[in-house]
């Protein structure tokens, strides 16, 4: 598998059977960090046409990044994806998560859940709690944290968080190049508690309805985003504002409408109608994946609200990471397939994720409250250990370049004294020397031993003959 440095990096997670699922839950294995199907729904329609055996069929195998089996914890899933997104957000790199596969597949668990027990939390909520601890951590550095949601339904994009939503505020709004949606409302928040009481009004907002398939199926694509500054904090009271430069990253968490069959779902009527929608935009986005893999000069961002929502969050300026989820059971094992090869395709695209800086203007007064006592003798500390490390890795470095001339004075020293035995010893065993000159040129050897230790086994030499 090629590096993961430089393309969308891909998960699977493999959702564990329940009651809805019939007949035998053993088509999907996972071992290390690959998914292997058996396809026995073709095997047993080639023994009907007398074009097989009873034997089985070979499993398909797919390799990705990691794979989560039926036993995994909510805690694996958030620590390899979720973890390592957020911390190049806070270093100013945009990220972006999204869940993909069949409906009724585990996406929403995964990302969204909320529960009275934390374990069973999902990748969102441990992420705001994350993101939080690491900031309060952090006070040589000052944070500027806003929320917001959005939902792409039935082709129309709707700001989840307004405060008018149940009255029609906040839809169909329009959404530009950047996948940046106009007239969306960013909540500030100062606490995880308000930012998880945001999102989880944005949930309450989403459109869901029981299917035969899911009990509680998304019927529109989710995306609640996080925008993240950081600057350095000021030291010294300013008696105006200044511009300074700091880190702004976005950071987007995808739950995407899970692909349905109308004839297994029982979609009618509303529900068939989103059901529509719902796989012509994903059709989209599996066009875009297709055409980016493929390094096509033409993207089709603009075929639906959700490719242009996700503009610049895949094959652009971000660390993007696909979770695709699947179902175990032999009944669905085509649907699984399908998520699986839209996941090969997916670690194809490439993406080139760098630091996004820019220049603010703080103001007098809020440069001010960074000078609260406890971050001002902390931020002290810090800047004081910080200038201290680098003098020590200045010294460091000059210590080592002056111990590395030092070494190459000494070896060429050791190579023109060696040089010089070697001419002694020549002579001193030389048939035309003279018996005195030969005694003098001993006691030149010897002295040019000390000079070369590395001489004396040649020294020995001569002396043996």
């Amino acid at each position: 598998m090629e590096s993961a440095s430089g393309r969308v990096q891909v998960w699977a997670r493999v959702r564990p059977p329940i009651e809805q699922d019939h007949g035998p839950c053993h088509a999907v294995d996972c071992i290390d960090k690959t998914v292997r199907v058996r396809n026995d729904v073709d095997t047993v329609e080639r023994m009907l046409a007398g074009q097989a055996e009873t034997s089985p069929s070979e499993p398909r195998e797919f390799a990705f990044d990691g794979v989560f089996g039926e036993s995994s914890a909510q805690r694996d899933v958030f620590m390899q994806i979720g973890l390592p997104v957020l911390r190049e957000a806070l270093r100013g790199i945009n990220g972006t998560i999204l869940a993909y596969g069949q409906t009724g597949s585990g996406k929403t668990h995964s990302l969204l859940h909320q529960s009275a027990k934390g374990e069973e939390a999902g990748l969102l909520p441990r992420l705001v709690a994350s993101l939080f601890l690491m900031i309060s951590q952090d006070v040589a550095n000052v944070y500027d944290v806003e929320a917001a949601a959005v939902q792409v339904y039935n082709e129309q994009v709707d700001d989840l968080l307004n405060p008018d939503h149940q009255n029609g505020q906040g839809n169909n709004l329009n959404v530009r190049d950047g996948g940046i949606v106009t007239g969306l409302n960013w909540i500030r928040c100062m606490k995880p508690d308000e930012m998880l009481e945001a999102f989880t009004r944005a949930r309450a907002n989403v459109v869901y309805a029981e299917t035969k398939m899911n009990k509680a199926s998304s019927r529109s694509h989710a995306i609640f985003q996080l925008r993240i500054s950081k600057r350095e904090r000021v030291f010294e009271a300013a008696k105006t504002g200044q511009k300074v430069e700091c880190t702004i990253a976005r950071l987007n968490v995808v739950d995407l409408a899970g692909s349905e069959r109308v004839k297994k779902s029982g979609s009618e009527g509303m529900r068939f109608q989103e059901a529509t929608n719902i796989n012509r935009s994903l059709l989209a986005f599996g066009n875009v994946v297709s055409a980016l893999a493929a390094r096509k000069s033409h993207v089709p961002l603009r075929d639906s609200k959700l490719t242009r929502i996700l503009d610049g969050s895949i094959g652009g300026n971000c660390r993007t990471c696909l979770l695709v989820c699947v179902n175990s059971a032999f009944e669905h094992v085509g649907e699984t397939l399908n998520t699986l090869e839209f996941a090969s395709r997916a670690m194809r695209v490439e993406v080139d994720a760098k630091v996004n800086t820019a220049l603010v203007e703080v103001s007098a007064k809020n440069l001010l409250a960074d000078l609260n006592p406890e971050a001002h003798e902390f931020g002290k500390k810090v800047m004081a250990d910080k200038k201290e490390i680098e003098a020590l890795r200045k010294q460091s470095a000059e210590a080592a370049e002056q111990a590395k001339k030092e070494a190459e004075k000494r070896e060429k020293a050791v190579q023109e004294a060696e040089g010089h035995v070697k001419k002694l010893q020549q002579a001193a065993h030389s048939q035309e020397c003279r018996p005195g000159e030969a005694l003098v040129l001993r006691w030149q050897l010897r002295f040019s031993e000390d000079l070369a230790p590395g001489a004396q086994l040649q020294l020995r030499n001569g002396q043996a003959r």
